[in-house]
Formats: structure tokens, C-alpha cells, sequence
């Protein structure tokens, strides 16, 4: 049972995060959902024709008149220009239900993956969103599931490749290789043992790739 030591710091840190988070706008319905979309568009730097067909796309799904669509628009410009954090208030105090938070989760995964590829930075982004919604990272990464791309298998292979491991081998291994790719290849190693410029850039580049490629192999193999 709880002392009430324990409940006292537990009632402080909550009052502390609702004061944390008392200054954020609070964004509903559409206004949150394509900030979402958009955010994540511009988490790459460079908005795809895909992520502005996706936009559309989810527009007609959600069946929106044409001044709700052009405002749905406005909204998803508007995500590309806040900050991650600032959607922390609208998702821990989401008023919606599972169902309403399952839908928003699956428009993110679709527009995560309209360009056919998954980024590192958009794999954080719908865990974290998820994560404030109060949902596991398993159940997320159910919910992306039925939008992954039907010819990933080019780049599976290439995944593997660069971990040097095989279609079989277990998490375990998978996840050794990982950490001992980081460890070969990464910037601030190559920079110690005296590598140029352009030496320590193919590093960071390089090891963005693989970071790329656990990614794409923990969903893969589910783990």
C-alpha cells in the first residue's frame, strides 16, 4: 500500500505537469489530427508530393466538406511549423475514446509510410504521440501493420545486409549486430581517430542508415 510519503510525491508531480502543460493549445478534431500529419511531413526536412497526396486522401476519408477540407489543410501547414512538444497537452488530455484514438494513430501511420519509407525520426514521432494517448508500443505498431508497403523486400534485404544478418536470425543477434555497427561506424570514433571531414560526414550518414535499418527490421520481425 502506498505511504502517504509516496502519495503526496505522486499528487505534486502530477499538479507539476498540469502546471507544465497549462500554456499549450489544446487542439481537437481536425485541428490535431493534421497538425499531426503535417508535423510528421516535415520531419524529414523535405515535404513529399506523397505527404500532399496523403493529405487529400485523408480528407476524403474523413468524408470533409470542402471549407472543412481547406481548413484541414490550413491545420496540416500549421503541424509543420510547431514544435513535437506541443502537442504533449492534446494527447494526454485527448478526450476522444479508444476507437477515436485508434483512428488518429492510423492516419499517422499512413502518412508515415505514403512515401514508401520509414524514417527513424517518424518511428519516435508515433510512439511518443501513442505513448501520450496512453497506448502500448505493441498496440502501435499493430496499428501500422496494414500500411506497410507490399514490396518492402528490397529494402528488408538491404536491412539485413547492412547488419549482416540473415532472414532468420533472432532478436537477439539482430539487435548484438546493431550495436556493434553503431560502435564500427560511428562519427565520433571516426573523428577520434583523426578521420576528415568528409570521413566523420559518410560516418553520420551511414550510421543514420543504420539506425534506418534496426528500425525497419524491429517491426519486420516484430520484436
Amino acid at each position: 500500500m502506498p505511504s502517504l510519503k509516496d502519495k503526496f510525491n505522486r499528487f505534486t508531480q502530477q499538479l507539476a505537469e498540469k502546471y507544465r502543460l497549462a500554456g499549450q493549445a489544446i487542439f481537437v478534431d481536425i485541428e490535431l489530427t493534421f497538425r499531426l500529419l503535417g508535423h510528421i511531413a516535415r520531419s524529414q526536412g523535405n515535404v513529399t508530393d506523397q505527404h500532399l497526396q496523403q493529405v487529400i486522401t485523408e480528407t476524403e476519408l474523413l468524408h470533409l466538406s470542402e471549407d472543412r477540407a481547406q481548413q484541414a489543410i490550413q491545420c496540416y501547414l500549421a503541424g509543420q511549423e510547431l514544435a513535437t512538444d506541443d502537442f504533449e497537452a492534446s494527447l494526454r488530455y485527448f478526450q476522444g475514446d479508444q476507437l477515436a484514438k485508434e483512428m488518429l494513430l492510423q492516419s499517422c501511420w499512413r502518412m508515415i509510410w505514403a512515401d514508401r519509407h520509414l524514417a527513424v525520426r517518424e518511428y519516435q514521432l508515433v510512439h511518443l504521440w501513442g505513448y501520450w494517448l496512453g497506448w502500448a508500443r505493441i498496440d502501435i505498431e499493430k496499428l501500422g501493420i496494414p500500411y506497410r508497403p507490399v514490396y518492402l523486400t528490397q529494402e528488408h534485404q538491404q536491412a539485413l545486409a547492412l547488419l549482416e544478418v540473415g532472414i532468420d536470425s533472432s532478436p537477439e543477434l539482430i539487435k548484438k549486430m546493431y550495436k556493434r555497427q553503431l560502435s564500427l561506424h560511428h562519427p565520433d570514433k571516426v573523428m577520434g581517430a583523426g578521420g576528415s571531414i568528409d570521413e566523420v560526414c559518410e560516418a553520420t550518414e551511414l550510421t543514420t542508415k543504420i539506425h534506418e535499418a534496426y528500425t525497419l527490421l524491429r517491426m519486420l520481425h516484430n520484436f
